[in-house]
């Protein structure tokens, strides 16, 4: 690895670090202030506001990563950047609007307080926070600037845990702290895209029609992938919701929050592979990707399986005394899914959408049935052995999936590109 990439990597885990200790001392933070009621009942709005921002970005960030790299012509850079902020824009309302509909539809079929128009009025604010979150990192990333991308999400995650710090001293409640949570995280971003715009990666003018039509065009073929993965990673807590109540998801929710901290490194070599493959690579590079992956999350685990199995109870209270075990299930899942964080973005990068787009959809299908299958059944439990081998099969299926593309391109490729691009054979 050379001194260039273990910076960028250094960079990009040492602020994912940071966003995941934010959301970890916010959820905790939610936990010991409402009970397993109260937090499942802002889980459930987290959840609702994480999802949305995704299906209203239409996988334009994806296609922004895969072009503009390889788009030398300023003319052309700003064109695209432009049809990218526009549609950003405009993202937010969809999304908000979006969230307030599933919220509220989700009251009958949930709990009556996701109705409730305060909670609902903290549903539209925090999803604001969230769309920012989803759009603005990639317009860093896209022009390899991970260190500012990393540590305004970072900064964005930290602003709604200060929200929620000063929320609490107002009212202690579900809605009160989601909507500081998202107050907190707008503020942030807004003061992201002023940096955004000097930087040159946010501008107003001259989107055109045609490029911000080819945007779309070519995004909405990897929202199969980014909301195949969001439905995958968050269709427990609702579907768990819907069978056991808000209360059970606050319990296992916990488990989930402690369990995402090994995603950190293998997020962050996702990210560097995304612009490797952008830029052309070999395999061999990204199979130590692979493997650094899978080795950190691994050793990872195991530190917060021992951490949070001594802490839960005395920090939290008895009625969290079931998310310990959750919390060991939970880590065998993250440790599968290690490969797929990084061949993922490996496929986004080298601009396969429609591949990335099928192969999420299916995940998200699988995702769906086997929780269907295992919560009412098991329970919380159900939840998260059904984690375990959705994960397994995305991490095995990607995979294959990046090996193949990246063999044909490199049969394709022209002898000078073969001989720049090498595909190592792996075992």
């Amino acid at each position: 690895m050379t001194s260039g990439r273990r910076s960028a990597l250094a960079f990009l885990t040492g602020n994912s670090l940071a966003q995941s200790a934010s959301y970890a001392l916010s959820a905790m933070l939610a936990a010991s202030l409402l009970g397993p009621h109260g937090r499942g009942l802002m889980v459930l709005g987290i959840s609702i506001a994480g999802v949305t921002p995704l299906l209203a970005g239409m996988g334009t960030g994806s296609e922004l990563r895969s072009r503009l790299p390889g788009t030398a012509d300023e003319t052309a850079r700003r064109r695209l950047l432009a049809s990218y902020t526009w549609w950003s824009m405009l993202a937010v309302g969809v999304a908000g609007g979006l969230a307030v509909l599933v919220s509220a539809g989700s009251a009958s079929l949930i709990d009556p307080g996701l109705g409730e128009p305060r909670f609902l009025v903290a549903v539209l604010v925090v999803t604001a926070g969230y769309t920012a979150l989803t759009q603005f990192p990639d317009a860093w990333y896209a022009a390899g600037l991970f260190q500012a991308g990393s540590g305004w999400a970072a900064a964005v995650a930290t602003g709604g845990l200060l929200g929620m710090l000063v929320g609490a001293l107002l009212d202690r409640s579900a809605w009160m702290l989601l909507l500081a949570q998202g107050t907190g995280m707008v503020l942030v971003a807004a003061a992201q895209a002023t940096r955004l715009r000097a930087a040159g990666l946010l501008p107003v003018r001259g989107p055109g029609r045609e490029e911000l039509s080819r945007l779309l065009r070519a995004g909405v073929r990897a929202l199969g992938l980014t909301m195949g993965l969001a439905l995958t990673l968050r269709a427990d807590r609702y579907l768990l919701g819907t069978v056991a109540g808000a209360a059970t998801v606050g319990v296992y929710s916990l488990a989930a929050t402690l369990s995402e901290a090994p995603r950190v490194i293998p997020t962050a070599l996702g990210q560097l592979v995304n612009r490797d493959v952008a830029l052309g690579t070999d395999l061999a590079r990204i199979v130590r990707s692979r493997q650094l992956a899978v080795l950190t999350a691994t050793a990872m685990s195991a530190l917060v399986a021992a951490t949070g199995w001594l802490l839960i109870v005395p920090v939290f209270g008895a009625e969290f005394a079931e998310a310990r075990p959750l919390l060991l299930v939970l880590l065998a899942a993250e440790i599968v899914f290690a490969p797929y964080a990084v061949a993922s973005r490996g496929l986004l990068g080298g601009g396969w959408m429609g591949t990335a787009g099928a192969l999420g959809l299916l995940g998200s299908v699988a995702a769906a049935a086997s929780y269907a299958l295992a919560i009412p059944m098991w329970g919380a439990y159900g939840a998260a052995l059904a984690s375990v081998t959705v994960y397994g099969g995305l991490s095995v299926a990607s995979w294959v999936l990046l090996r193949q593309r990246l063999t044909r391109a490199t049969a394709q490729a022209t002898p000078d590109e073969a001989e720049r691009t090498v595909v190592t054979p792996v075992p």
